[in-house]
């Protein structure tokens, strides 16, 4: 519980230290963990942008969301310099990790398996989320810390498993996932599950085998599976 408490307040520091570089005659308030914008005539500021801060209609600073007008704020409620969703300027990243994957050849029958993903000549058996963080980027999903597994054999012969590799992956929102009884795509599974797999077995919101898993061009996931052995 003190951990917890502890992580709010310390969240709702870096706000205020943000929000009070931020005026414009006016006053940030806070209600609970909202924070709301006074104007110098006394009302609250609504639908409208305040510096690089967007407050809502019920006058409520966004946060970690996209703006009416198309900008994403972080958690702090900060624009994040991005330029509009759906505009011809909408910045779109490459994922450096996911073109290794592109331009690394399938291994095909070796002892890990048929039709494997590598990573510049490293079979990937697993790459899964490490946490629950997933950040909508409008055409695709961002997860910032992720793992890659390889293939090994243990010490007494056994099929195991070793990170080798950590850093964010990119899936496309019309990614097609494999599930247990079809295929659904990325942005379907969240609105159902809320995750990116259905095994609640595992922790974190992720997990793809390595043989039924894509990439594009740009490094970013077009195909994966939603359940981890299917």
């Amino acid at each position: 519980m003190f951990g917890k408490t502890f992580k709010i307040i310390a969240a709702a520091v870096l706000i205020a230290t943000a929000l009070s570089t931020v005026s414009f005659a006016g006053q940030w308030l806070q209600y609970g963990q909202n924070w709301c914008y006074q104007k110098s005539d006394g009302s609250f500021a609504r639908n409208q942008w305040v510096g690089n801060y967007y407050l809502g209609s019920d006058g409520i600073m966004y946060t970690n969301s996209w703006t009416p007008d198309g900008y994403y704020v972080d958690a702090t409620g900060k624009w994040d310099g991005r330029s509009a969703y759906g505009t011809s300027t909408t910045y779109e990243p490459v994922n450096a990790i996911g073109q290794i994957h592109y331009n690394s050849p399938r291994l095909y029958g070796t002892i890990w398996g048929e039709n494997k993903l590598s990573y510049a000549g490293t079979p990937v058996e697993i790459i899964r989320s490490n946490d629950n963080v997933i950040i909508d980027r409008g055409t695709y999903y961002e997860l910032p810390n992720c793992v890659w597994e390889a293939p090994c054999f243990d010490e007494y012969g056994d099929f195991s498993t070793y990170d080798f590799l950590t850093g964010p992956i990119y899936i496309r929102k019309n990614a097609l996932a494999d599930t247990n009884s079809g295929t659904m795509t990325a942005e379907q599974l969240i609105q159902y599950y809320g995750s990116l797999h259905q095994d609640s077995y595992y922790n974190g919101v992720f997990r793809t085998v390595g043989e039924k898993t894509y990439f594009d061009s740009n490094g970013y996931i077009t195909r994966f599976t939603s359940f981890p052995f299917g």
